[in-house]
């Protein structure tokens, strides 16, 4: 695989697609190693029955001039007698693909749909050749620990509403990089990736050399079949930034990836019990529907990559529905996975993988666009224990990247945790202290954040201690991403009003009725075990030695009606009000009436506009402060950060307030004294001092 890297790599060139005429590319020949070309003329070729073979005959191997024909040259060749000869189509726009290979009965010309290819039994001529190249492509695409996500999914709010910029590169690695951009992108060039789609069109898989058996689990595709491969070559190729959009609007991948996403969702219950150990179905059955399992997480990965990590705005998750919703069987199969990374550790067993197959930088990219889907937070933090679970794992990945234990975090890495862990934050709140149920579903009333404590008996260290220490450091690290220092700020502030219960022990899974290797490491303890959320004792310890003045910070406690209430908001016409902000870059958000359907979403989008500004001065805004405010003037006719704000339900509109709009402006930027009631609920708005924000870290010592 090596090799072949560094080969692809010195072949990159400009990525230029197949010649149209297919003739010998003189200028090019001896330049670039084409092997991806090469892979993908071998795969084309070995694809074939001996039917098709005979009826295209033999391939000039040199061009009319005498002069050898390249690899893709003689890709192009062969796709042109495929089209000739045997109704096998193949369109180009741009020097790009933009239809799949198709098989025709000569009589519908307009058909789109994309047909299976099977690569078994008398389908293929050359079965073994077909599934190394699809295993070469696989190993070529496959991305390196610290390959750049690339694309910040910059949203405005952390429920649902916001845009994405994409981040640059230039101070990347490029030893980071791999070679998987470069065969992503020459994968398309070549125009092969409609094969890989068509093979993956192809629900049902063979068992071992028995190449008639059919196993009865759809999408069973066992390691190193020829599906398997070619999802994982997909995956790979979901993961490089720049391709994210063709593979998307130009060759249909979400919708091959979503039939396989919709048959586990049917089968969801029996998937359930086979991942967490509970079937009784029988062995044969069980181990089909693990190899399911792990086909339909790899397709979440990439679909989560195509839809929710490019650089498009949210209108894209909108486009397609439900896809991007998980399934109950797809939370535990994603807790173990970053488990199973965090620890560097294989998966054995059926649906099993080995401990390079993913890398844990992938995973928490993925789990961070998973999580841009609210619906799927409350899904994670609904089932018992496991969005506690994901949780630790994710603080524990912020931890080691801190502490520099390895090299498979970087701070792009560490971002996506803590960006996550925000995402989760509100599905916690804790109703004994904040003085209601969570807003967010009644499954997720009383759900945990993180146990307790972490660590041993006698040297353990209060959770939230832990959670304020990490993030605190992260905060002060540099070169840390606006996006999530943003995303740190807010958890310390809302860290007080967190659930913190339970044992760090009662989150290791209790391990299967029958346990199998699969389900012990080499101390027979079971996997994944406490020790894979707790943290270890040089973490605590690194954490012990920051002040205890700079732990946390005390921020607002949120009112009850700030997160499903909908609020109007209105621009000021004229007047100071309007002025609140136009030292700040582009002035105040939007320009007309918006309907938000909580105050907190609407206060996210101010907050976060202003982001930049904020951490040029040291000075950070509490979202829940900010929303706290404008539910208290939207019950009156006063202006606060330059916007009129009315409750969409009438409510609260004839309530009279005596603050003008230059008292609003002075009670904004006026400095507040040190002892503010910081949770001050009904007859004044919350505006904390402002101070740097280490200066208000404020958290009384647990011991």
């Amino acid at each position: 695989g090596g090799l072949n890297r560094d080969l692809l790599a010195e072949a990159a060139g400009d990525g230029a697609g197949i010649a149209e005429d297919g003739a010998g590319d003189v200028e090019r020949q001896g330049q670039q190693v084409q092997l991806v070309e090469s892979l993908g003329y071998a795969l084309l070729l070995a694809s074939l029955t001996t039917e098709q073979l005979s009826t295209i005959g033999p391939i000039p191997l040199t061009s009319p001039e005498g002069i050898q024909n390249s690899p893709r040259a003689l890709l192009s060749l062969l796709f042109s007698l495929l089209e000739g000869k045997l109704g096998i189509r193949y369109w180009k726009k741009t020097g790009i693909v933009t239809s799949p290979i198709l098989e025709s009965d000569g009589q519908n010309n307009n058909d789109t749909s994309i047909m299976p290819l099977s690569l078994d039994g008398d389908d293929c001529t050359f079965p073994e050749t077909s599934r190394w190249c699809l295993g070469a492509l696989k190993n070529l695409t496959r991305p390196t620990s610290l390959f750049p996500s690339s694309i910040g999914i910059d949203e405005v709010v952390s429920l649902g509403i916001g845009t994405a910029t994409a981040k640059n590169n230039d101070d990347k690695d490029e030893e980071h990089h791999g070679s998987a951009h470069v065969a992503a992108r020459q994968i398309l060039d070549a125009g092969i990736l409609p094969l890989l789609l068509r093979i993956l069109k192809n629900k049902e898989s063979s068992k071992g050399d028995n190449q008639n058996y059919t196993s009865s689990t759809l999408y069973g595709w066992e390691a190193n079949s020829a599906q398997d491969a070619a999802l994982y070559a997909l995956m790979h190729m979901s993961s490089v930034p720049e391709v994210r959009v063709a593979l998307r609007e130009d060759y249909g991948c979400v919708e091959v990836l979503a039939s396989i996403l919709n048959y586990g969702r049917i089968v969801g219950d029996r998937l359930s019990k086979a991942v967490t150990g509970t079937s009784t179905a029988g062995e044969e059955e069980d181990m089909e529907l693990a190899h399911s399992s792990l086909q339909c997480l790899k397709a979440r990965l990439a679909i989560s990559y195509l839809i929710l990590g490019t650089e498009h705005d949210n209108t894209t998750p909108s486009k397609y529905g439900s896809v991007t919703i998980l399934a109950d069987h797809e939370v535990h199969s994603i807790v173990e996975l970053l488990s199973h990374c965090l620890q560097g550790r294989a998966k054995e067993g059926p649906g099993g993988y080995s401990a390079v197959t993913f890398t844990l930088k992938g995973v928490l990219y993925a789990i961070r666009c998973i999580l841009y889907e609210p619906k799927n937070r409350e899904l994670i933090s609904s089932k018992a224990k496991n969005g506690t679970r994901l949780n630790a794992l994710l603080l524990k990945s912020v931890a080691r990247s801190l502490l520099d234990v390895d090299n498979i975090m970087d701070s792009e890495a560490a971002e996506h945790a803590v960006v996550s862990m925000h995402r989760m934050s509100l599905y916690n709140l804790d109703e004994a202290e904040i003085g209601f149920a969570s807003p967010f579903g009644k499954d997720c009333v009383g759900g945990v954040f993180l146990p307790d404590a972490f660590g041993d008996d006698g040297k353990n260290m209060q959770a939230k201690d832990v959670v304020a220490g990490v993030l605190t450091s992260y905060i002060k690290k540099d070169g840390i991403s606006l996006r999530g220092r943003h995303a740190a700020h807010q958890l310390l502030f809302r860290v007080n009003y967190l659930r913190f219960h339970g044992f760090v022990e009662s989150l290791s899974y209790s391990g299967k009725p029958l346990p199998s290797k699969a389900d012990f490491d080499y101390s027979g303890k079971p996997l994944p075990s406490k020790s894979d959320f707790d943290m270890d004792e040089k973490m605590l310890v690194a954490i012990r030695g920051i002040p205890e003045e700079e732990l946390c910070v005390n921020g607002a406690k949120p009112r009850e009606y700030i997160f499903n209430r909908a609020v109007a908001r209105n621009e000021k016409e004229g007047g100071v009000g309007s002025k609140i902000f136009s030292s700040v870059e582009g002035g105040p958000v939007g320009g007309g009436p918006n309907i938000f359907s909580s105050t907190y979403l609407a206060a996210e989008e101010l907050v976060w506009a202003n982001v930049t500004a904020q951490n040029q001065n040291g000075y950070a805004q509490d979202t829940i402060a900010v929303a706290n405010n404008i539910a208290y003037y939207a019950d009156g006719l006063d202006v606060y950060y330059g916007y009129t704000w009315k409750w969409e339900d009438g409510w609260g509109d004839t309530i009279e307030r005596i603050y003008s709009a230059a008292a609003t402006v002075d009670e904004m930027l006026v400095p507040e004294d040190d002892d503010e009631n910081d949770e001050t609920q009904h007859s004044e708005p919350y505006s904390p001092p402002r101070k740097g924000f280490l200066g208000r870290l404020n958290i009384p010592n647990h011991g």
